[in-house]
């Protein structure tokens, strides 16, 4: 336990030092960690920040975060960094934070008003040394790694098993149906038949929609819960064709298993 606790420490200090670490763990996924653990005050619907609202977040002073946003200013650029003054600051002023609940008004004494992205407020979370909100973002940040690493695990081994199973779909097939002009499409009939069952959609549709063109497994686009069912499915087909039963059986068999199991969870 203490070396685990060791070694995530350790990680933790490569976050604030390297940059290519960085990057791995700015996504989109990750920006709700910050409103977890603590509420954000932002100033805008588009979820700007101020740098005064930055430093009270992570409970640091505002120099500690203007000298972060001074060493870091290529980065947090990349992010999204403005500096407002005179007629971008007015108009910001008047056109965006006006009309809104802000607890954070910009006084109309701001001359210059330096504003962050969300994206850029989870950097600084990884560039702070000091301060309690600052660990608490990167411990935050290693766990969902860690999280998906093991999801990823056991989508691996889901695709593995799915090779099995298509493969003894693919031999029954071979085996048991009967000789005609049409047995040489029987499995790509079969698996749009268990493709529209599950998804509604045939293989076309399916790799359309995810991006995947005809050289492409589209069974790579499936998430873990979907292979199970295609998996599943696949093994159901196996077993009915090694019976002798016929295709319209089979679809009539798949269609009343799923179409009240599995298909509404498939489809929140």
């Amino acid at each position: 336990m203490k070396q685990i606790k060791n070694q995530k420490t350790s990680r933790e200090v490569v976050l604030t030092e390297s940059r290519s670490m960085r990057e791995e763990y700015i996504r989109e996924e990750y920006f709700d960690i910050l409103d977890k653990i603590k509420a954000i005050p932002y100033l805008t619907k588009d979820m700007v920040v101020s740098v005064e609202q930055v430093a009270n977040y992570y409970e640091v002073s505002n120099d500690a975060i203007k000298k972060i946003v001074q060493r870091h200013r290529d980065e947090l650029e990349e992010d999204g960094i403005m500096i407002l003054k005179g007629d971008e600051l007015r108009q910001f002023r008047n056109e965006v934070c006006e009309g809104h609940e802000v607890p954070t008004k910009i006084s109309n004494k701001t001359t210059v008003l330096t504003i962050l992205t969300k994206r850029a407020m989870l950097r600084i979370g990884m560039l702070l040394t000091t301060g309690a909100i600052a660990k608490q973002v990167r411990s935050h940040l290693l766990n969902c790694e860690e999280e998906v690493s093991q999801e990823r695990q056991v989508w691996l081994a889901q695709r593995e098993a799915g090779k099995i199973d298509r493969k003894r779909m693919t031999t029954a097939i071979s085996n048991y149906v009967p000789e005609g002009k049409s047995k040489r499409f029987a499995y790509p009939n079969y698996t749009n038949m268990i493709y529209k069952i599950l998804f509604k959609k045939d293989a076309k549709t399916l790799r359309c929609e995810r991006g995947f063109d005809k050289n492409d497994k589209l069974r790579d686009s499936f998430t873990g819960y979907e292979l199970s069912l295609v998996d599943e499915s696949e093994t159901i087909v196996t077993a009915l064709v090694t019976l002798g039963f016929e295709y319209d059986y089979i679809k009539e068999q798949l269609e009343k298993k799923y179409d009240y199991l599995h298909i509404r969870k498939l489809n929140n």
